[in-house]
């Protein structure tokens, strides 16, 4: 929500950037009632851009065809590049927030799934989409040293924040804020190929040899006829965010002095900046959980002799087995760290209601068993007010040479926005799409809820009794 968290206005929707933001908010109370967003992006897959026109607009899908003319609904792109990719989807539950004075606390809940394949080799990549009858990359032998990682995690988490302003003097305004997040696991598989070497001889024969991998998977499904198992704990972990903000303000700051929580003043900023660290944390699998290791292993495929079914995940693994012979470890249990991240951001008041904003998010992974956040790099333009915001996200998404245009409005507590509006413009080819939208209580003038800071007179008049002559 890249359009949003970084509004004054935002909230306790700026917590999940970086929790000291809550005590330099222009709110002084803030209440989420829900939210959802959905993020994709990738370098490996792509529909082209009138294709993708002609498929939201007029419903015609779009058909593209391999080398020996059989459809696929999709392009790839066939270059050197390692193929990368994310899925996040994330439903917000009901939260809260609360400044008095130089503290401020948080409340949030939300439910979130992310999926991730990183350093795919562009050989596997066309394999993937030609089919294994691909006679140019037949007969060679191919090595690979580099991790090869894929993953998804899905968990509930209930984050509890807490934002003190420690350093208030002149123009200067430090905040240090923390989120502490108990996790409850809800699903996780992984697969982590280190190093691998092949050659596929022709449509039914392939040969692997030194090849180090392992994998696991938790998942509420029973392994052996992919029926649905009963609860939603099969992890327990702990995650945090932990966050720090410098603002160099206008006009000095308040003397901190208040009767109620309304009369707080608000200390408006030139510029600030803030560091965060992001998804700190892991989730330990321990309920029908499987982790398997397998080190310098090698096999041979045949397809004739290949009887073996792979209707269900006890098969899958008979099966590996069957090629690769027994693995060196296995485990019931086996953790999996978050999508753990730095963000770095700017923000420059430029006249009245308008801002620029410059935000860094660089993604990476602690071990093999992780799903990765993508490096996100934003430049911001927006306009802010009580009553509504909008601004337009500029995006590069992993170091990629073309921007991706967003735009996002907010009007009291409905936000909606998108941060990839380049295929419906045509600028560029389908690679992913980020959508979000979401409802909260605060800044509605029909239910009374506008809680911003110094908004004291509306308050006062609700509690005053209409004078009536006819009484005396």
């Amino acid at each position: 929500m890249l359009g949003l968290v970084n509004s004054n206005y935002s909230g306790v929707m700026g917590i999940s950037l970086n929790p000291s933001s809550m005590v330099g908010s222009k709110l002084y109370m803030d209440y989420n009632l829900i939210g959802f967003g959905f993020a994709f992006d990738n370098n490996y897959a792509y529909i082209k851009k009138d294709d993708f026109y002609n498929l939201l607009f007029k419903a015609i899908p779009p058909v593209y065809y391999t080398s020996k003319n059989e459809e696929r609904n999709f392009a790839y792109y066939d270059n050197d590049k390692l193929k990368n990719g994310y899925l996040n989807t994330k439903i917000t539950g009901p939260g809260a927030m609360l400044v008095y004075g130089k503290h401020a606390f948080g409340l949030t809940t939300s439910f979130r799934t992310l999926t991730s394949f990183n350093n795919m080799p562009p050989d596997v990549a066309t394999f993937l989409y030609e089919a294994i009858d691909y006679p140019p990359q037949q007969m060679k032998l191919y090595s690979h040293d580099k991790p090869i990682k894929s993953a998804v995690l899905s968990w509930l988490e209930i984050g509890v924040s807490y934002s003190y302003l420690f350093h208030r003097k002149k123009w200067e305004f430090w905040s240090l804020g923390v989120t502490l997040k108990p996790l409850f696991g809800y699903s996780g598989l992984y697969m982590a190929v280190n190093n691998v070497d092949y050659m596929v001889e022709n449509d039914s024969t392939a040969h692997l040899q030194n090849t180090t991998f392992e994998y696991g998977y938790s998942l509420p499904v029973n392994y052996s006829d992919n029926s649905m198992t009963g609860g939603f704990k099969r992890g327990f972990g702990f995650g945090a965010d932990i966050g720090i903000t410098y603002e160099k303000t206008r006009k000095g700051h308040g003397n901190g002095i208040f009767d109620r929580l309304c009369e707080q003043r608000y200390d408006s900023y030139n510029y600030k900046i803030g560091f965060s660290i992001l998804d700190l944390g892991y989730i330990k699998f321990t309920k029908n959980a499987e982790h398997y290791s397998y080190t310098d292993a090698s096999a041979y495929w045949y397809e004739p002799d290949d009887t073996l079914p792979t209707n269900n995940l006890d098969e899958i693994s008979t099966k590996i087995k069957y090629y690769f012979g027994e693995p060196a470890g296995v485990v019931n249990e086996f953790s999996m760290y978050l999508p753990t991240a730095v963000s770095l951001q700017y923000d420059r008041w430029m006249w009245k209601g308008f801002y620029l904003n410059g935000t860094l998010i660089y993604g990476f992974k602690f071990g093999d068993a992780s799903v990765k956040r993508p490096t996100i790099l934003a430049i911001t333009p927006r306009w802010e007010s009580a009553r509504y915001d909008v601004s337009f996200p500029i995006t590069f998404y992993e170091w990629e040479p073309v921007p991706k245009i967003g735009f996002a409005v907010r009007y009291g507590g409905l936000y909606v926005g998108c941060d990839n509006l380049n295929p419906l413009l045509k600028f560029s080819d389908f690679t992913g799409t980020v959508i979000y939208f979401g409802l909260r209580l605060n800044l509605m003038r029909l239910l009374h809820m506008d809680y911003w800071k110094g908004n004291c007179n509306d308050l006062r008049m609700r509690n005053i009794e209409t004078f009536d002559y006819r009484n005396f």
